[in-house]
């Protein structure tokens, strides 16, 4: 999965892949459901995704997920914003 990104010699790791994945899917699902009027959803969903991504602490075991977010945050934002731009339109 590290393989060089395009004009760079950086490789792109799972965890950024992950992070990216998982803000396209829930970018996508908050785009859509506000597309069909339940805006509370997705603004609920926005929040929560944003929260998590920035940081704000959480008690007891941390998922999978949530540590992916946290170790590589704007990859997570940027997927979430196009996921949201694409859901929107659909």
């Amino acid at each position: 999965m590290s393989k060089s990104v395009v004009g760079s010699e950086n490789s792109v790791t799972y965890t950024e892949v992950h992070a990216g994945v998982l803000g396209a899917v829930v970018g996508v699902l908050a785009g859509y459901a506000s597309r069909h009027g339940f805006q509370s959803v997705s603004v609920a969903l926005g929040v929560a995704f944003v929260a998590i991504a920035l940081g704000v602490s959480v008690r007891g075991d941390v998922p999978v997920a949530q540590r992916t977010l946290r170790r590589e945050p704007w990859y997570a934002l940027s997927a979430f914003l196009l996921g949201g731009a694409v859901g929107t339109l659909v």
